[in-house]
């Protein structure tokens, strides 16, 4: 229903049959209807859920991320990101703009942004390892990759690796962290992989006491 048609239903049959007095309203409402059309647009097309194309442009300046990057990719991947991809580089600059320096802020900012998964550790010697969980596409993985994504204190080197699937968790069910039966062991990680039955440094696969896991 219409911003006009709402406020004539509100008109009495009184008043309903006088062809002038209906005219005269409508008059003064159709101002108001594109008044109300502009600020519905406006309120959809600036949504970073919904925006796309100049619109998403603003919003990239708006907290300063540009749609170009500042690097060409690897994997012939474009340096001018889609909309898609741009998204995510604008969500991820709001999480910049926001995290207060604390990891399990970043753990909760960044599934609040992206509706996927985050697992970080501190290496206690300026190093963090970061595994990323639900992000496949290339282009963003690429950006995680050269540091524009997951905010980071100063001087901290990371250490990032994927998973396309939740990953293994000894004592611990999440959407993001599963046990034995669901859980991905697969992922590429710099550390060796928990391994329950194999001890293979070659496979890059350990048991508990030095493989890599949550």
């Amino acid at each position: 229903m219409s911003l006009l048609s709402a406020y004539q239903d509100l008109i009495t049959s009184e008043h309903k049959g006088k062809p002038k007095y209906m005219a005269t309203v409508t008059a003064l409402l159709n101002h108001s209807t594109d008044i109300f059309n502009c600020a519905v647009f406006m309120d959809d097309n600036f949504d970073l859920d919904l925006a796309n194309g100049q619109q998403e442009d603003i919003l990239g300046r708006l907290v300063g991320a540009s749609r170009t990057l500042p690097y060409t990719p690897d994997r012939g991947l474009s340096p001018v990101l889609d909309d898609a991809a741009y998204r995510n580089l604008i969500r991820a600059k709001i999480a910049q703009n926001v995290w207060k320096g604390g990891i399990e802020d970043l753990a909760e900012i960044w599934r609040l942004l992206f509706g996927a998964g985050i697992i970080i550790q501190d290496n206690q010697d300026m190093t963090m390892d970061v595994l990323v969980i639900g992000i496949n596409d290339a282009i963003t993985q690429e950006m995680i990759s050269q540091g524009l994504i997951v905010p980071k204190p100063q001087s901290v080197g990371i250490n990032y690796a994927f998973s396309g699937e939740p990953v293994f968790g000894y004592d611990m069910e999440t959407d993001f962290i599963k046990g034995y039966d669901h859980a991905d062991w697969s992922y590429d990680h710099p550390l060796p992989s928990f391994s329950y039955d194999m001890e293979s440094e070659e496979k890059g696969m350990l048991g508990y006491d030095e493989a890599y896991y949550t």
